[in-house]
């Protein structure tokens, strides 16, 4: 059986959301990284800080419904 991807368009969207723990000088027990996809279109972002992961799927979602309103404006 064959699962297929979201489709970006479709109204849902699938993020893959990654963090892990780096030794660094400047932060006693290491500092938190992350990593973030967007499934259906590939695009990923990595960050220190939450705000740039808002960012990113804010963008994400954002663009869909700039596109949304392209194709029923159109």
């Amino acid at each position: 059986m064959t699962k297929t991807l979201p489709n970006p368009t479709d109204g849902r969207h699938l993020f893959i959301v990654r963090f892990w723990r780096e030794d660094s000088e400047g932060a006693p027990g290491g500092q938190w990284r992350g990593s973030v996809e967007h499934v259906p279109t590939g695009q990923r972002a990595h960050f220190v800080s939450l705000n740039v992961l808002d960012t990113f799927i804010s963008k994400q979602l954002n663009s869909e419904a700039a596109d949304t309103a392209n194709q029923e404006s159109g």
